[in-house]
């Protein structure tokens, strides 16, 4: 990615903190509330139905395999990406859930709200200095028809 001007801070990848979310971030896990069942991503301690509010009350959720539809959506030209522009928005799950997700194998003229979309883990960027890949999940369009 061209990072330009953007670049000025050297924000490196702290391992001590992949290791400790390697099942949120390499899984896509949030969490469920076990009193409504409200499921969330990130997992959270506090369920953020406003009619529950649970206290450690969670239990691993995956989201991987879910599908999704587009809440909204936008591009960035500012945004660093490895594919400008940066096309990124809300994914509302099927079975509950929202999160903003960057979107892959696509271009702003291919996407509307409410469009369904998988999930798929893909490259986030790449660290030159230290010759290490990041990767996350991306919502990928489904096609319609």
């Amino acid at each position: 990615a061209d990072l330009g001007l953007r670049a000025e801070e050297d924000i490196w990848t702290r391992w001590s903190f992949m290791w400790r979310n390697r099942k949120t971030i390499l899984g896509l896990v949030g969490s469920r509330c076990k009193v409504c069942h409200t499921p969330q991503y990130p997992p959270q301690h506090v369920c953020v139905n406003p009619d529950c509010g649970a206290i450690d009350q969670m239990e691993e959720y995956p989201f991987s395999y879910r599908r999704g539809r587009i809440f909204n959506y936008t591009a960035d030209m500012l945004a660093a990406s490895i594919d400008p522009p940066a096309i990124h928005g809300q994914i509302d799950f099927e079975g509950g859930g929202r999160f903003w997700f960057d979107f892959t194998d696509c271009t702003l003229d291919d996407l509307r709200v409410g469009m369904r979309v998988r999930m798929s883990f893909r490259k986030k960027y790449y660290d030159e200095k230290r010759d290490i890949c990041g990767y996350f999940w991306k919502a990928v369009p489904e096609k319609e028809g």
